[in-house]
């Protein structure tokens, strides 16, 4: 494991551009590991709230960036030589086919699912990951979107189905629920993180969990797919403690 100094000068000094700091929780889950590979569908900037940007470009890692805008793709090619752009719908794409052919080993480190939920592109690209390529490859680091805010039906469908689907595959949840920092929208829960205990440190894991227990704000939330609004406990990932 990374030694304590090493992880602050790390914190510190990166400069993450993760929306919701995403790219920070990446690393230091996967002790700053360099050479990693990621899978990463909704990549949308090359660099911008773009959670994988950092990974290539200061750690070397490789990885493949699935994203269906098209005026993305040059920015990719100029921007992130390390990363295999497809520009498709992620509910189309071969995985299997792709990890195959470029030889990614059955061990990788990080699994970004960002699509849209209100169209079911989530759940459905979700269902097609589960079925062909989980039972081949394991992440270390999953961040899984749910929208779970908008109280709509496909919300609650995609996170409790993300949530079986990642359980049934032996994933630990460390924080879920997720707000974005401000000035966004802070009081929209919208994804969950994950980690897959035999490719981290659970013990540090454990200790961030435990760092961070009263990190939360208690967001009202209700909708069609929910019913009366309740309150569920979400993490502000700005606040968070490594």
């Amino acid at each position: 494991m990374i030694d304590k100094k090493k992880r602050e000068e790390y914190n510190k000094s990166l400069e993450y551009n993760g929306q919701a700091l995403a790219d920070k929780f990446v690393l230091n889950c996967t002790d700053f590991k360099r050479g990693g590979y990621f899978l990463e569908l909704g990549s949308r900037d090359f660099k911008q709230n773009n959670n994988s940007y950092i990974l290539e470009k200061s750690f070397g890692w490789k990885g493949v960036m699935v994203e269906k805008v098209a005026e993305y793709e040059e920015d990719y090619k100029s921007y992130r030589p390390n990363s295999i752009p497809i520009i498709q719908d992620s509910t189309q794409v071969n995985y299997r086919k792709v990890f195959e052919d470029n030889n990614f080993p059955i061990n990788l480190n990080f699994w970004q699912l960002d699509l849209e939920v209100r169209d079911n592109s989530a759940l459905e690209t979700l269902v097609k990951i589960d079925e062909e390529i989980l039972d081949y490859y394991t992440f270390a680091v999953v961040t899984m979107e749910h929208d779970i805010y908008n109280g709509m039906q496909n919300s609650v469908n995609t996170r409790i189905k993300s949530r079986e689907v990642l359980e049934s595959r032996g994933y630990y949840c460390v924080f879920r629920d997720i707000l974005d920092p401000p000035p966004l929208n802070s009081s929209y829960p919208y994804e969950d993180w994950w980690v897959h205990p035999d490719l981290v440190n659970m013990e540090y894991i454990k200790s961030l969990q435990e760092k961070n227990r009263d990190n939360y704000s208690l967001i009202n939330i209700g909708g069609e797919g929910l019913g009366e609004k309740f309150y569920i406990e979400c993490f502000k990932p700005d606040l968070i403690e490594y």
